[in-house]
């Protein structure tokens, strides 16, 4: 494991580079309130920000859920503890939700706002940060908003003009990746297509594109972009082996507005030695590959800057 210290924050930044010097604590802070599943889905996404070491302030997070990514992204290698959130305007139509992100992030100097990012009647509550936000992240959220077009508009408004945009998207043969899946293909296409689209149907999927999609959808919105791929065998194998309870935890969770941290952590914290080779590979960034097409790949990463006129 490496021992060089991650760059400190700056003013007008936020570091994010905890994830690349230390995986495994990176994992042990998502295991502590995430699902084993999700948690093997997260640490992902914040590898891929973890090699650019800061993002730049203002930040908007859009969709940003209950706000323990950035409460375990901006770790310091050293207290273990976030360095601080100041600058990060973190946007959710959740009120459950919200709530949660605002008890984690608002002691860290972090904001957030009940905020229809894709315009559809909520109150317009960044319209005086319009061209203010240096960096943009929507951590798979964009996928389910039902109006993408009128999304990404509105993230270019409120995007500064030399501010970058960071997409995080599913694959559209995400689920090939399950070997139930592969299994099922054995009776018939039809049978794995069906237990493919119910895991869509589960998460609310309504935009399955090929990169080449998400490339022509956002040139049109006045972007360039460079596309990467996230995925390993694995880090698949592991989400998928731990699906089954995740799905409990997402029952608990949409009955009583948390994960059942306290219940479940017992059980999953033992397990890190057991996934240190998956750890191992996110630290040494090889769940990240400019191999789009790999059987593998689950998800994108998306960067964008706005074109030059």
């Amino acid at each position: 494991m490496s021992t060089s210290q991650a760059p400190s924050s700056s003013p007008g930044s936020l570091n994010v580079a905890f994830c690349k010097q230390d995986a495994r604590e990176t994992f042990r802070a998502l295991l502590h309130y995430l699902p084993v599943s999700l948690a093997v889905r997260e640490i992902l996404r914040m590898r891929v920000l973890a090699e650019r070491g800061t993002l730049r302030t203002p930040l908007l997070d859009v969709g940003c859920g209950d706000g323990l990514f950035w409460e375990v992204l901006t770790r310091d290698l050293a207290s273990g503890r976030s360095s601080g959130v100041q600058g990060l305007v973190g946007v959710d139509i959740s009120d459950s939700e919200l709530r949660l992100a605002s008890l984690r992030l608002s002691s860290l100097g972090g904001e957030v706002l009940n905020f229809d990012i894709s315009g559809s009647g909520r109150a317009r509550a960044l319209d005086e940060r319009i061209g203010a936000f240096r960096t943009v992240i929507a951590n798979c959220s964009l996928e389910h908003v039902p109006r993408l077009e009128d999304a990404l508009s509105n993230i270019r408004r409120y995007m500064a003009p030399d501010g970058e945009l960071w997409l995080f998207v599913p694959a559209p043969r995400w689920s090939d990746t399950f070997v139930v899946k592969r299994l099922l293909g054995k009776l018939g296409h039809r049978v794995s297509g069906t237990y493919g689209g119910m895991w869509d149907g589960f998460y609310q999927h309504h935009h399955l594109y090929p990169a080449w999609v998400w490339q022509h959808l956002l040139e049109a919105q006045g972007f360039e972009c460079e596309i990467s791929a996230l995925g390993s065998a694995r880090g698949n194998r592991l989400a998928e082996l731990w699906l089954p309870p995740a799905l409990l935890s997402f029952l608990y969770k949409s009955i009583f507005g948390h994960y059942p941290a306290r219940l479940s952590r017992p059980f999953k914290l033992p397990l890190l030695g057991s996934m240190q080779e998956y750890l191992d590979e996110v630290q040494r960034g090889d769940v990240i590959t400019r191999e789009l097409e790999h059987p593998e790949v689950v998800e994108y990463a998306i960067r964008c800057v706005q074109r030059k006129r």
